[in-house]
């Protein structure tokens, strides 16, 4: 997970990144290139190979290329090459957050996570994004949902910068304090 995708470093070499794709018409491959390496990002060993400064740059590069070279877009490529010839390297994950922001921004897409202590059904899931998508401005909401029954009933939502907690344990919670 990225720890600062508002870092000024990341959002420079995102905007690049995506400016370059969008030109091209090829973002949504950029795209895959990049959760490519996120995924290899997660391993501790990729992660430490590619991040060291003990590894010397033209071995970085020579790996990196034989490990991507017909897997992902040769801008993908390029744009590990200049990270690694900058020693921009730690900062793939805020960059790689950083596309996905400008990503969602230009395709009028807001993100909701929700947590609730009772399964909802598929109906009441398409009436939630609804809901919030009126709420957000017509934008097209992608949900990131949770089932868990430590809340005991309710539901958390977070969009964007809102958040409402309706979760009964969060009620119970309230109320312990108050008759405290």
């Amino acid at each position: 997970m990225a720890t600062n995708k508002s870092d000024p470093v990341a959002r420079v070499y995102a905007t690049a990144l995506y400016e370059t794709a969008r030109e091209k018409g090829i973002v949504g491959e950029v795209q895959k290139g990049l959760e490519l390496l996120m995924a290899a990002w997660n391993d501790k060993t990729f992660r430490d190979f590619f991040t060291s400064p003990r590894v010397p740059r033209p071995a970085k590069m020579k790996g990196m290329e034989a490990a991507l070279l017909g897997k992902v877009a040769p801008e993908v490529l390029n744009f590990v090459k200049v990270l690694i010839s900058k020693g921009r390297e730690p900062q793939f994950d805020n960059i790689c957050a950083a596309f996905n922001i400008y990503r969602d921004q230009a395709e009028n897409r807001v993100h909701a996570w929700v947590e609730s202590g009772t399964e909802f059904e598929a109906a009441e899931v398409e009436t939630l994004k609804a809901t919030l998508s009126a709420v957000s401005g017509g934008r097209e909401v992608v949900m990131h949902y949770q089932h868990k029954p430590e809340l005991i009933g309710g539901a958390k939502v977070r969009l964007g910068d809102r958040s409402i907690d309706n979760t009964l344990r969060t009620k119970l919670t309230h109320l312990a304090q108050s008759l405290a």
